[in-house]
This record gives structure tokens, sequence and C-alpha cells, in this order.
């Protein structure tokens, strides 16, 4: 048994982000580890600092950071990414969001004189870039595991009221790519065509904790999906830079004019997609999955665990004919939900993440 100082921020503010609450949870309950945990969540920096002293104090073999503690905020701020470094332990850190703020996270890494990063894509390339900028141990786990007293089968397909269920967000025009964005209005636009009964919705109040979500999976047929992140992965931010000054200073510009001029001629790129956690979810509920052709992270393939849609839409027909049909759908979302409880369980990626920790020991 590993013993860990785990370092995360929950609260209600990210409660719809259900792999920063699922995280901590399956760590603090997996018998790998004996988990001294801090909660950073809304704590002055007065506050922080007592926690980083306890952490001196809390003999622990290794410090591990979870995603929360810098995807979209760094709840390190100042000097305490720093006075961690200067501990004796190894640190590792889930990484989030890896479209942007990457100099400050990898500033932020070099602090803490980073042990080992774990990376929500396993893509070669990325690992790859990861290891040169920084000189560490690197690895992947999913970002998003299930957990298994949440997300079940709970109700048949045969009886769920909605055909296609969707709940996502506007992704930001420097991903390259508004793929969550435009499947979600190609749906909503053909579904009288093709009869459809639909709940579709990227508005950020229409979204749900765990629980709720385990819910919505559970009354919808069908979920539609896209892989996460996009095709111009970057450690510079240059991209995103560049896209987001050129809007603040031409406010009415439109996506075909910033694709044109960013993304139509960028030259070699590397990809940085990955499986959602909304996957993960939908085959933990025996969800059907309508997803646009990727790997996620060669966990789903199409054709046997989901749907696979063209991104240009062009076998719509055929997607709509293969959610009619009883027996595929079974099938389909029997292997989804096998690959799910084998290899996506909380459990399963905390083994996965204590064997790469052990490494660095």
């Amino acid at each position: 048994m590993i013993r860990i100082a785990l370092l995360f921020a929950q609260s209600d503010v990210n409660a719809t982000l259900s792999y920063q609450h699922g995280w901590p949870r399956a760590i603090m309950e997996s018998p790998l580890f004996e988990t001294v945990p801090f909660n950073f969540a809304g704590r002055s920096l007065a506050g922080r600092l007592a926690l980083v002293g306890r952490i001196a104090a809390s003999r622990v073999d290794a410090i591990v950071l979870l995603h929360s503690m810098y995807s979209n905020q760094n709840e390190l701020r100042g000097p305490l990414p720093w006075l961690l470094g200067r501990l004796p332990q190894p640190k590792a850190f889930f990484i989030g969001n890896e479209y942007k703020g990457m100099p400050e996270k990898m500033a932020f890494c070099r602090s803490l004189r980073l042990s080992l990063l774990i990376s929500q894509c396993n893509a070669p390339a990325v690992l790859e870039l990861y290891r040169r900028e920084l000189g560490c141990a690197v690895s992947s786990v999913p970002n998003t595991g299930f957990d298994e007293k949440i997300f079940a089968p709970a109700v048949p397909l045969a009886d769920r009221p909605v055909d296609i269920g969707y709940r996502s967000f506007e992704p930001p025009w420097y991903l390259g790519n508004r793929e969550k964005i435009e499947i979600a209005d190609f749906f909503l636009a053909a579904a009288p065509r093709y009869g459809l009964k639909v709940d579709i919705s990227l508005d950020p109040k229409d979204r749900f904790d765990a629980a709720g979500y385990a819910g919505f999976l559970n009354r919808c047929r069908a979920q539609i999906g896209t892989e996460s992140g996009g095709d111009y992965f970057e450690l510079t931010d240059a991209t995103r830079n560049a896209v987001n000054a050129h809007m603040d200073e031409n406010p009415d510009a439109t996506w075909p004019e910033v694709r044109r001029r960013f993304f139509d001629n960028y030259g070699p790129s590397t990809a940085l997609r990955i499986i959602s956690g909304r996957q993960v979810e939908a085959a933990a509920c025996k969800t059907v999955q309508i997803l646009m052709e990727g790997d996620y992270n060669g966990y789903l393939k199409p054709g046997i665990h989901y749907i696979p849609l063209r991104k240009d839409y062009s076998n719509a027909d055929d997607v709509v004919r293969m959610l009619h049909d009883d027996a595929l759908c079974a099938s389909m979302t029997e292997a989804a939900y096998q690959v799910a409880r084998q290899e996506l369980t909380y459990a399963k990626l905390t083994g996965k993440f204590a064997a790469a920790l052990r490494t660095v020991l």
C-alpha cells in the first residue's frame, strides 16, 4: 500500500464535472492507497499555506495532485508550488484541460519538481512532447472512470422515453473544431424529419451532477457525441493566443473565417483527442452511442461499441436506421458495457495510476 497526500479542489462549484468528484472518492476508497486528503477548494492563501504545512508533516510516500488542482484555476498560486517542490517525496500531477494555459501549467510542473505527469491522452506524440519538455515520467489515464454505485443500466432501452439525448458545451474556437455544437445542431434540425424525440442542450444551466446525469442517461435510448480535444496540440498556446487576439480585435469574426485563417493551412500538427467521461458513463448505463468517427483512446470501436457517424453526416440515414435496430443496439450497448466494466471503472483506472506511481517511488 502506498501512503499518499491527495490534493484536490472539490465543492459545489465543480459538481457537474463528475471526474473532479469521482477521482478523490475513488482514490480514498482504493485499497491500493493509504490516503491523507487535502481539499483546497474555497481556501484563502493563508488556508492553502496551512495545508501545505500539513502536507509537509504528513509522512507520506508521494504527493498526488488531481485535475481539479489546476484545470481551469490554479489552486496552488504564488509560492505554494515552489514550497511543495522542496519536499522530498515524488509528486504526481493529473493534468486537466490540455488545450489552454499550457506554458503556465508546464511552469507549474517544473516548480513542483514533478516526477510523474498523468495525461488524459494516450497518443505517443503527445506523451513524448511532455517528456521532452519536463524530463519526468509521463503516463496516460482517461480523465473519467465511472462509479458503479451511480452509473448503471436501470431502465431497459425499450422503456426510455427520449430517442437521443446530449449535454455538452460550446467549445472554444482555438481548438480548431466546433464538432460539439455541429452534432447538436444537426440532430436538433433533423429530429422532426426522422421522427425522433430529442433532449439536446449546450446550456450550462441544463447540466447535471453525477446522479442527475445517470438518471438522464437512463431516460435516453441514445447519446450523441464526439472525441474531446482538437488536432492542434501545443505546449506554447501560440495558436490559442493568436485566435483569441484575432477575435478580440474582430468581435464579428465568423467560424469559417477563423478556420480558414488559422487552421486550413496549419501544417504538421499533433492531435490531442480523447475519450470523454460522458462516453464512459453512457457505456456504463447501456445507452446507445452515436459518435463521430474517432479513436476514443482505443477503448470504443465503430460498429462494435458505437454507431459511427461520419463528420460530414452523409450516413445519417443509416445511423437512424441502426438506432431503430433493437438487436444491433443491444449488441453494441452490451459490448460497450463490458469495456466499461472491465477497463474503465475508477477501480481499474486507480490501479493503472498506482502502477505508474510505483515506477517513480
